[in-house]
């Protein structure tokens, strides 16, 4: 503990703003860049792993059953190591080896069971949701929720129920980012789990850019096919309800009554441009939760995908580009609506204090 620390603490305690003893200051957590190369090292690490193992131990690949046992071993020796004190090459070491141990299971998965494609998959997201809840690191539960996320995509795909999915995942992620300060001792779990939850869901969500063929819909006829995009929306607008209605509540004495009845009104006619640029509501719910937890990371993941939907919708050539431009517009004046209503008509009163 510095110096400066210790005479800061005791200024503060002469003025009477803090009390007790100084606390002691704990490791500091690595930033989240540093994180983000680490799970990248990991699975790199991971990859080399495998290979060894495929090339040493050729006998472990061939046989499921001791593939499945030996990736079992991998993923609990990661756990034990993760639970040491915080040292980043541990942290990487044990990565990499819950990463090939989790592809060892997978690919036992695979050949051992007999219950399909959504049955497997069934599995790995079981897998996955448990290592997301149990495993001491942040970056492996980041990792674990994201494919837990895409695993739960392809169960609904294979039951042909791809148009629940992104709903499904946004109504996980609002309920993480709305009360991750419910419960501050496992607030570390909830925000990794949440960015899981959101990193999976905007690639998945854009894959639906493409002609729907990524989401599953080309197994459907074309008489079919209108129906789902509404469909969807009309879903994400219940969730964006959800969220709304949680923002109000947390200033329910400051916005009054005409403000929310246009706020809530709001969201079906969104959510119906949103119809005709796909990706639009989950930019913008993505950009809300930020915003409610003043979270720059989640913020900026919201602007990102918001910025990614709507070029992606502009430039593709389904419609002409006045009908996008148009889209486009209208969304817009309609957002700076809303904005002008909240300012004008809301009831916030700012306390001057009296000199």
């Amino acid at each position: 503990m510095s110096q400066k620390t210790e005479e800061l603490w005791t200024i503060l305690h002469e003025a009477g703003v803090v009390e007790g003893d100084i606390p002691q200051i704990e490791n500091p957590d690595s930033p989240w860049y540093v994180k983000v190369m680490l799970a990248f090292s990991g699975w790199l690490a991971a990859l080399f792993l495998l290979g060894f193992i495929a090339i040493g131990f050729e006998f472990i690949i061939e046989n499921t059953v001791i593939s499945f046992f030996i990736g079992a071993l991998m993923i609990g020796g990661a756990f034990k190591l993760l639970q040491s004190p915080n040292n980043e090459f541990i942290e990487h070491l044990a990565f990499a080896i819950s990463l090939a141990g989790q592809a060892l299971v997978v690919f036992s998965f695979f050949d051992i069971t007999r219950f399909g494609d959504e049955g497997v998959w069934c599995l790995v997201l079981l897998l996955e949701t448990i290592l997301a809840f149990c495993m001491p690191n942040f970056v492996h539960r980041v990792f674990s929720s994201a494919i837990a996320t895409a695993s739960l995509y392809m169960v609904l795909n294979g039951w042909g129920l791809p148009v629940l999915f992104v709903s499904i995942i946004m109504l996980l992620a609002s309920w993480v980012w709305l009360n991750e300060f419910r419960f501050l001792k496992h607030l570390g779990r909830l925000r990794a789990i949440g960015y899981g939850l959101v990193l999976a869901v905007i690639p998945l969500k854009g894959t639906a850019l493409f002609g729907y063929a990524g989401m599953g819909w080309s197994s459907y006829s074309k008489s079919e096919l209108w129906a789902y995009p509404w469909l969807e929306e009309s879903i994400l607008a219940m969730v964006m309800i959800y969220i709304l209605w949680h923002l109000i509540q947390r200033i329910n004495h400051q916005v009054s009554i005409p403000v929310k009845s246009a706020l809530l009104l709001t969201i079906p006619i969104v959510c119906l441009l949103s119809a005709e640029a796909p990706g639009f509501s989950v930019g913008l719910m993505i950009m809300l939760l930020g915003f409610a937890g003043s979270n720059r990371v989640l913020l900026g993941l919201g602007i990102a995908s918001l910025l990614f939907f709507i070029s992606s919708y502009y430039y593709l050539l389904d419609v002409t580009l006045l009908v996008k431009s148009q889209t486009l517009l209208m969304t817009g004046l309609i957002l700076l609506a809303v904005r002008w209503c909240v300012l004008r008509f809301s009831t916030i009163k700012l306390e001057v204090p009296r000199v």
